[in-house]
C-alpha cells in the first residue's frame, strides 16, 4: 500500500480542499492510504497586514512548500491564486479540474444593498471593480477566513461582503450567495478556483498526480499566471484575468486598475505566452 502525506494550511477551506485532492487521488490511485500535514503559515500569524500583499510574497503557501521540501510531507496543495509566479525550482505543480471562478456577493444583491452601504473585501481588485459598479458604496479592508468574514457580516459590521464562489462551494456555504458577478461585471483573479499540488521533482510518488491533471485547467492557469508574470501586478495594482480553452482557443479576459485608472480587455489565441503578451498591450501594461 501506497502512503500519501498532503501538507496544506489548516483553515477549514484549505482542508477541505485537500481533502478533496485526496479523495479524488484515491478513486484514480486504488489502495492509496492520503493523511493530511497541517501547516500554520505565515500569513496565518499576521493578522494586520492587507490580504493582497501577503498573497504577493508568498505568506500563504512558503511554509507548506517547505513542508515538502523538508520531507514532512510528499505533495502540497495551495489555492492556485497564493502561489507566487517565482516558485522552488525543486518544486512542479499540476492541476485538478477548476471550479466556478466567479466572485459573488453575500449579504446583498446588487440591487438591494443599501445607498452607502459597506462591502468588506481585503481585495484591490475586487474594490476596484466593485466601485466601478457602485460608486455609492464605501470599501471596507476584511480579513480573516470565509467563516469569520460571513459572521462579520451578519453582525453588521459590513452589508456585504464579497468572496470567490469556489470558496463557499468547497464549504458547503453556497446559500450565502446573493449575486453572482459576470465575467463583464469582476474579472476573477489570476488562477482563482483552481488548486495546485506540488510535489518535488525527485519523488517518484509525484507521477500519483498525473492522474488528476485537466488540460485545460493547467493552459488556463498558465495563460493567466503569465500575464501576472508579464505585468509584473499585485499589491500594487488591482489585475483580473480569466482564460477559457473550446477547441485549443484560449480566450483571454482581463482588468487592470492602477494609476492610468481601470481598463478592460480581451484576446485569443493558441499559446499562452502569446495570448497573454497581446493581453497585456492592449491593457496598456
Amino acid at each position: 500500500m501506497t502512503e500519501l502525506r498532503i501538507a496544506t494550511r489548516s483553515s477549514a477551506l484549505a482542508l477541505a480542499q485537500a481533502r478533496w485532492v485526496g479523495d479524488r487521488l484515491a478513486e484514480a490511485h486504488p489502495g492509496l492510504e492520503v493523511s493530511l500535514v497541517e501547516v500554520t503559515t505565515s500569513g496565518d500569524h499576521d493578522r494586520t497586514t492587507p490580504v493582497a500583499t501577503l498573497t504577493e510574497v508568498g505568506a500563504f503557501v512558503r511554509a507548506v512548500q517547505e513542508a515538502v521540501l523538508d520531507d514532512k510531507a510528499d505533495v502540497a496543495v495551495h489555492s492556485c491564486k497564493d502561489l507566487p509566479v517565482e516558485g522552488p525550482a525543486d518544486l512542479f505543480a499540476v492541476y485538478p479540474k477548476r471550479e466556478v471562478a466567479w466572485d459573488v456577493l453575500c449579504g446583498h444583491d446588487l440591487e438591494s444593498l443599501p445607498h452607502g452601504g459597506r462591502v468588506g473585501t481585503g481585495s484591490p481588485r475586487r474594490a476596484a471593480q466593485m466601485r466601478n459598479l457602485r460608486p455609492d458604496v464605501e470599501i471596507v479592508e476584511i480579513r480573516g477566513n470565509v467563516e469569520t468574514r460571513l459572521e462579520k457580516m451578519l453582525l453588521d459590521d459590513y452589508d456585504s461582503v464579497i468572496l470567490a464562489e469556489a470558496g463557499l462551494r468547497r464549504l458547503g456555504r453556497s446559500s450565502a450567495m446573493r449575486h453572482r458577478f459576470t465575467v463583464k461585471e469582476m474579472v476573477p483573479a489570476p488562477a482563482q478556483a483552481a488548486l495546485a499540488i506540488e510535489a518535488r521533482r525527485d519523488d517518484p510518488r509525484g507521477d500519483l498526480l498525473i492522474a488528476i491533471e485537466d488540460p485545460d485547467t493547467r493552459t488556463a492557469v498558465e495563460t493567466e499566471r503569465t500575464l501576472l508574470a508579464l505585468t509584473g501586478a499585485g499589491c500594487r495594482s488591482a489585475l483580473g484575468a480569466y482564460a477559457e480553452v473550446h477547441d485549443g482557443i484560449i480566450h483571454l479576459t482581463g482588468f487592470v486598475e492602477d494609476d492610468e485608472g481601470s481598463r478592460s480587455a480581451e484576446a485569443d489565441g493558441v499559446s499562452p505566452d502569446a495570448v497573454s503578451r497581446a493581453l497585456q498591450s492592449r491593457l496598456g501594461l
